[in-house]
């Protein structure tokens, strides 16, 4: 089993995703669990994220067998909510119908790219060792749009970092690549950037290797405790 309502509502809220686009990994859940003997949950428990993961690379059963790259994609974001907590409730509560405004998905994606910008800037050196910030904490605007975090490497080169929260969308790749040429033209200084996600599509990747000195992280959630 997999948990379709629990999914749908971190596919909604987190993810931004809409109704049209979730028929399509609800359908492939389902078709990948049903391949699985004991369910996709139960496999997930056995083997971990990263495990099944790791079998995702050659499976070739069900719709691995056809469509291998979309079923590792769509597989992948189930096991980013799995990692995210599993069972989460929905931000706002979710209808069969989705309404033709996204301004609700947006903010909720609004507030988890702040969370996350807050994280990745309070360690920037587990991002990449000798990376700090230069931007006093706040976005800067170039003519191309506001950047999330500037910073400087360690060899004193100036870092775009660009964080989109869950799977990247397909303009994330111009959007950081212009932010990093305006602030070289702006400024007369050499840049590179770097552009964080919870997965990129084959096609981003391979893009990306054809980008001088942009670079391509994932993340992953991790819980922390605190007393109640």
């Amino acid at each position: 089993m997999f948990q379709r309502d629990a999914f749908r509502s971190y596919f909604f809220n987190v993810l931004g995703g809409q109704q049209s686009s979730f028929n399509t990994y609800a359908s492939y859940l389902k078709r990948i669990d049903e391949v699985i003997t004991g369910g996709l949950d139960e496999f997930i428990r056995s083997n971990g994220p990263e495990g099944v993961r790791h079998w995702s690379r050659d499976a070739s059963v069900g719709p691995f067998e056809t469509y291998a790259t979309q079923s590792r994609s769509i597989l992948n974001s189930y096991l980013g909510f799995i990692e995210a907590g599993g069972e989460i409730a929905a931000l706002e509560p979710v209808s069969d119908e989705i309404p033709s405004s996204t301004d609700d998905e947006t903010q909720a994606i609004f507030r988890i790219e702040k969370e996350m910008q807050s994280a990745v800037r309070g360690d920037l050196e587990s991002l990449e060792p000798g990376l700090i910030a230069i931007d006093e904490g706040r976005e800067v605007t170039v003519g191309t749009g506001r950047i999330d975090i500037l910073a400087r490497d360690a060899s004193g080169k100036v870092v775009i970092i660009e964080l989109k929260a869950g799977s990247c969308p397909s303009s994330a790749l111009e959007q950081v690549l212009g932010y990093a040429q305006a602030w070289q033209d702006e400024n007369n200084e050499d840049t590179r950037a770097i552009l964080i996600a919870s997965s990129f599509s084959d096609r981003q990747r391979a893009a990306a290797k054809r980008a001088i000195g942009l670079v391509l992280k994932t993340y992953r959630f991790s819980l922390a405790y605190r007393p109640a």
